[in-house]
């Protein structure tokens, strides 16, 4: 079954006209003004966090559910660090240094994300 094609009318500027032909022509010959224009909505449309279906969405929530998982699992690992490191280790005791120490772990990693998100 062939897909249905919907059909859309744009204006634009000379200008716009103009810059978008000198991109299609220093692309391959099978790339179009058609091309760069569906390219370009594409990009728009994936770039939108509010629409559900966006890939920034999908990051978004993807995000969301990795700095949960990292959360419990940053609780766990210093747990554990705790438990290795002391000679009459309790794990009540393990849990209470985790719980005092842990957020300084988890602010060095939110610092560490904000300079990728900088970065980027």
């Amino acid at each position: 079954m062939p897909k249905k094609s919907i059909r859309r009318s744009l204006s634009m500027t000379p200008e716009m006209a103009n810059r978008l032909q000198q991109i299609a022509q220093n692309k391959p010959r099978n790339i179009t003004e058609s091309d760069l224009m569906r390219q370009a909505i594409r990009q728009f449309l994936d770039e939108q966090e509010n629409l559900v279906g966006s890939r920034r969405h999908f990051q978004r929530s993807l995000q969301e559910r990795v700095d949960a998982l990292e959360l419990v699992l940053s609780f766990q690992l210093n747990v554990l660090i705790f438990l290795l490191t002391t000679e009459d280790s309790l794990i009540h005791e393990a849990i209470i240094m985790a719980k005092q120490h842990g957020n300084t772990l988890l602010e060095q990693i939110q610092a560490v994300r904000e300079l990728d998100e900088n970065c980027e």
